[in-house]
């Protein structure tokens, strides 16, 4: 298990990252460009998501399962590669050329054309990122590091280069420059490792599950920033900057909750191939208690900190976003759980299908609640719709999977982290007691919060999981002994 760890430990590195570094750039930008400049980039942003998942057509999770089938075969590995860039860029052309079409016959999206140019810029680029290929192979040492280099690049250009509402296509073009580099770096270590030729690509063998994926990428999508869209054009452009900075709050800690995800589906899958149940259900296992054990702390201490935390981070024009994060500071609980059920049971079982009919469900949530609840409530509205559809599909993925492969769900741990983490509400009473200034409020609250859930899942609970992991350390090793 020991490279299972490292793998762990990079990602955790990775992941960790992906939270300091909306920490760092989010509370500069969002007051920089205010609601109204956020809220065109974010509307432009999850626009292009669209066609970056339809011309990405669910290799980054497809490509993933096969490159780890083949991962000992130097020359599997390079036919396998080859055909899925080849499909990746030949559905990135279609994509940029639609794009351009849309772009420039709609008039709420030409009046920022600039920013849709980045975009096709960046759906050509992440073509050759092709993250699943490190992936599969478990290179996550190498993504870790990489990737961290970059981000600690990209802010040094935003804050020499951002510095009023005039520069919002360039904080934009900021995810240019991180795509290109990545995409250099990756093509380049690529080609180190394996012989990449388009001639004799097998390219019908991959259709077929790559469809079934990339339907449930693109439906997945529709729920996912459809209410960022309907927002965009029932309301107001500042209504979209709340909206996006409740939502990217919200959604920030779900790095930390994803770290297993990645590094367990190449082991899963080759488990499942193997038939190998016994480690399969071991692993399964840890992820969901690693899933309760972290998601439900952070989503009461955002939802306890919510307007701390939208004055820290966005300042006080956002307060009217407030509302919208305490809502969706549960996401990251039904989020996490999804994870689990589709991408380490269903995926590697080959249950794509399952995948996408629960997918389908929550589209029909979405764009229902979505229509009825945004033209009364803005925000709000936005944030019950996601809430709701997110619990529905994982209710659904929770049914699909435990009838494949039964796994002890751990009610009593989901319990006793609810009920540890209701005292953050005293702990912050108490230091409001001292200061209402939101950066002392949260940076005391937080590790106070933190240290007594630990304290209390290790001394009261006697977790045995959190124990494992803690006393793996060389000056806690003693607890051991509990």
């Amino acid at each position: 298990m020991s490279g299972l760890k490292k793998n762990i430990a990079f990602n955790t590195l990775l992941s960790v990252s992906q939270i300091l570094f909306p920490l760092v750039t989010f509370p500069y930008a969002s007051r920089i460009l205010g609601p109204a400049g956020m809220g065109a980039v974010n509307f432009a942003d999850n626009f292009i998501t669209y066609f970056l998942i339809f011309s990405a057509l669910g290799i980054p999770l497809y490509g993933v399962r096969e490159i780890a089938k083949v991962k000992n075969d130097s020359i599997a590995l390079g036919r396998v590669f080859s055909a899925l860039i080849f499909i990746h860029l030949l559905t990135s052309i279609v994509s940029i050329v639609i794009l351009l079409v849309i772009s420039l016959s709609s008039e709420k999206l030409s009046a920022n054309f600039q920013l849709y140019q980045i975009g096709m810029a960046i759906l050509l680029g992440n073509v050759f990122i092709a993250e699943w290929f490190f992936q599969g192979i478990e290179k996550f040492k190498y993504i870790a590091i990489r990737t961290v280099v970059i981000r600690l690049f990209t802010i040094g250009l935003l804050f020499a280069l951002v510095h009023s509402v005039a520069d919002r296509n360039t904080y934009y073009a900021l995810n240019l420059v991180a795509t290109l580099l990545a995409a250099a770096t990756n093509m380049y270590s690529v080609s180190k490792m394996v012989k990449i030729s388009f001639k004799n690509l097998e390219l019908r063998h991959h259709l077929k599950p790559l469809f079934i994926i990339f339907s449930n990428s693109i439906i997945t999508t529709i729920y996912l920033v459809f209410d960022t869209i309907i927002l965009g054009f029932l309301t107001a452009d500042v209504h979209v900057g709340y909206y996006s900075a409740a939502m990217r709050i919200s959604k920030i800690s779900l790095a930390v909750i994803g770290v297993l995800s990645a590094v367990l589906l190449p082991r899963l899958t080759v488990a499942f191939k193997e038939e190998n149940w016994a480690e399969a259900k071991t692993l399964l296992h840890k992820s969901i208690n690693f899933v309760v054990f972290l998601s439900i702390p952070i989503a009461i201490g955002t939802y306890c900190l919510s307007e701390e935390i939208i004055r820290l981070f966005a300042g006080d024009k956002y307060l009217p976003a407030v509302s919208a994060l305490q809502i969706l500071s549960f996401i990251v609980i039904f989020v996490g759980m999804a994870q689990v059920f589709a991408h380490q049971i269903l995926l590697p079982l080959h249950q794509e299908r399952k995948i996408l009919y629960a997918s389908l469900f929550g589209v029909l949530v979405s764009l229902g609640l979505n229509f009825l609840l945004i033209p009364v409530y803005k925000q709000n509205g936005a944030a019950i719709s996601s809430l709701a559809t997110e619990f529905s599909v994982t209710l659904l993925l929770f049914y699909f999977s435990f009838k494949l492969f039964q796994v002890k769900f751990p009610f009593v741990e989901t319990l006793q982290a609810l009920l540890t983490s209701a005292l953050f509400f005293l702990i912050k009473i108490m230091v409001l007691k001292i200061s209402t200034l939101p950066i002392v409020v949260v940076v005391v609250t937080v590790p106070l919060s933190g240290l007594l859930y630990l304290s209390m899942q290790v001394f009261v609970w006697k977790n045995k999981n959190v124990l494992e992991i803690l006393s793996g350390f060389g000056p806690l090793k003693f607890l051991q002994k509990i």
